[in-house]
């Protein structure tokens, strides 16, 4: 194309996206009637139908895709229930046109691949904030809702990172999490959780494999510096470690980190180690050989014996002494960084040490298939539970789960329906616990959840809901068919159904089989 047809069609590109905030102004205020119970289902159907058109004509063809697919659902004659999916489609029309608008911007020649983003969000105005500042620094924005099914995303616009975030009553973040990294092909280059209303739990995070969690009130700020970190090296940690006993090179050190969003916990000791550990749980340890009351290496070692953090990545950052460097592989660091190499080849070896430790601990921890603690993961938790119990005092109970007639679903329907009655029912899991408790996948149709300060009375409160929920919310095959799932459950207290894990599992298993051969 001439220069002359390219600044023509650029013209034309730019009244386009001009007039598309009328459109959506259009689409919504149809949506709004049609959620009042207004016959409007033919002039939705024509306005996405042009967009649909449109988009590709003039250049954008995520236009076309979004107004397509909402084009579909009008067409199916849907319910008023449904308004909010085509208010999520406008959505989503909006964010690509604050992309666009911001690449026009940067003027033509800018053809460059930019990176994706993928917003599971409650609609406000933090949401538009973030958009808008991920945009800001290069990224395309893509709005969905948390019950979208990842495999729909379309083949090459697979995410750089996808942040989650949920409102009241929507469930847990990390289940969602979960149905985006249980599969490569969908899986984003980083997850980002969001904390609202009540804490993420770490280790639930861990098994559901999100990369960083940001409270709500810090997100619109810090998310997209994480963004661009990540799009230029990769995934940041959150947290590091420093131990150093020279200031000057701990503060040089600590700025390259922090200035790529990475939170530094600076102690030139080793003694408070353990409790640093215990309250910061870092994403890495850097450490140096000499310490003002120690050495670097007995740190490593003793990290290394720790079954809590013997996974944690851990470099050794100091001079080019080759005994020092043989010193720290041998007490097991990851990694000797030179204290004089450049800025770049430091955060670089951080950030890809913490995202391969990040991956590690999400394979030992994690059930492939629910996303879920796995039975080791579970088990060691409640060791630890029990042993806080027995320090701190205060009721603990082990609750087990067992999905009753499984085997007959099975049989009837193969495997891989068996396979979604289980994620269905460790959806139905997740969403009905509280942040405080542990759950996870105890064996073959066997879920257990830990219950910190639980009695024998709570755990029958806990029993009954989910039994009601699942009641509520049978689950259903690709093809439409209903199966009901009922569970038998059974628990244990401590300390006086047992004083130890094993003892509390064989407990709460020989309360599951009780009930389970009473109701035959």
């Amino acid at each position: 194309m001439s220069d002359a047809y390219d600044d023509a069609y650029r013209e034309l590109q730019q009244e386009y996206l001009d007039e598309l905030p009328r459109i959506f102004a259009e689409l919504r205020s149809d949506i709004d009637a049609f959620r009042k119970g207004e016959k409007v289902l033919p002039a939705l159907r024509t306005g996405f139908h042009r967009l649909a058109g449109s988009g590709g004509s003039y250049g954008f063809p995520e236009i076309s895709e979004i107004a397509r697919a909402a084009e579909r659902m009008v067409t199916a004659d849907p319910a008023q229930t449904e308004a909010g999916k085509l208010e999520d489609a406008v959505q989503r029309l909006e964010a690509v046109l604050a992309t666009a608008r911001v690449r026009f911007s940067a003027g033509p020649g800018t053809t460059e691949p930019r990176p994706r983003a993928v917003l599971i969000l409650p609609p406000g105005p933090e949401r538009e904030q973030l958009t808008e500042a991920l945009v800001a620094v290069g990224y395309t924005v893509d709005l969905r809702a948390r019950k979208d099914d990842p495999q729909a995303v379309a083949a090459g616009t697979r995410p750089d990172i996808i942040v989650i975030g949920t409102g009241p009553g929507e469930g847990d973040p990390s289940a969602i999490a979960s149905s985006w990294t249980s599969r490569r092909s969908t899986r984003p280059r980083a997850v980002v959780l969001i904390e609202t209303l009540r804490a993420v739990d770490r280790l639930r995070a861990v098994a559901s494999g999100v990369d960083a969690v940001f409270p709500a009130d810090r997100m619109v700020e810090d998310l997209p510096r994480y963004a661009r970190t990540l799009a230029r090296t990769g995934a940041p940690p959150s947290t590091v470690l420093l131990l150093d006993a020279d200031a000057g090179r701990a503060a040089r050190l600590g700025a390259v980190l922090e200035e790529a969003n990475i939170r530094v916990v600076r102690s030139p000791l080793a003694k408070p180690v353990q409790e640093l550990l215990d309250r910061e749980v870092p994403d890495l340890l850097a450490v140096a050989p000499r310490l003002s009351d120690g050495d670097g290496f007995s740190v490593v070692r003793m990290v290394r014996q720790d079954p809590r953090f013997h996974l944690l990545p851990t470099i050794v950052i100091g001079a080019p002494e080759p005994a020092d460097q043989v010193e720290a592989l041998r007490a097991g660091a990851d990694d000797f960084v030179l204290d004089t190499a450049p800025a770049e080849l430091l955060l670089q070896t951080v950030i890809t040490r913490a995202e391969r430790g990040r991956r590690l601990r999400e394979m030992l921890h994690r059930d492939e298939l629910t996303g879920l603690l796995n039975h080791g993961a579970l088990m060691s938790e409640l060791e630890y539970a029990v042993e806080y119990g027995r320090r701190h005092g205060g009721p603990l109970a082990f609750v087990i789960f067992d999905l009753d007639r499984f085997g007959e679903v099975h049989e009837r329907f193969g495997q891989m329906v068996g396979d979604q009655v289980l994620l269905h029912f460790a959806n139905v899991f997740r969403s009905s616990v509280r942040a405080s408790d542990v759950i996870g996948r105890y064996g073959g149709e066997e879920f257990a959840m830990i219950l910190r300060g639980a009695s024998a009375s709570g755990a029958a409160v806990l029993a009954a809901k989910l039994r009601r929920v699942l009641g509520e919310q049978p689950a259903t095959t690709a093809e439409g068919v209903i199966i009901p799932i009922n569970v038998s459950v059974g628990w244990a207290v401590h300390p006086s159904d047992g004083s130890t894990a094993g003892e509390l599992a064989h407990a709460a298993m020989r309360a599951v089989r009780k009930e389970k051969a009473e109701r035959r």
